[in-house]
């Protein structure tokens, strides 16, 4: 499980931002290949309930070359 707090351009919600769990780090492996040789992933990825890891609560996908800003938070450990 990882918290992803993605600045999208153009994106119409008065701040930008968009704040997500989703269940590993793909998104962030995704945007760091396109960062490097331009290739953008057709994936979507699945969203984690914070609360509960096993609800599958939906999926996500982005236009990597959209995304200006992409910051990664792993869960804090107990």
């Amino acid at each position: 499980m990882v918290y992803y707090t993605i600045y999208i351009r153009n994106l119409v919600n008065n701040t930008g931002y968009i704040d997500l769990c989703l269940s590993d780090e793909q998104l962030l492996r995704d945007y760091l290949q396109f960062l490097d040789i331009g290739v953008k992933s057709h994936n979507s990825y699945r969203i984690v309930n914070p609360g509960d890891p096993d609800d599958q609560t939906g999926r996500f996908s982005v236009n990597l070359a959209d995304i200006a800003a992409l910051t990664v938070m792993p869960p804090k450990s107990s």
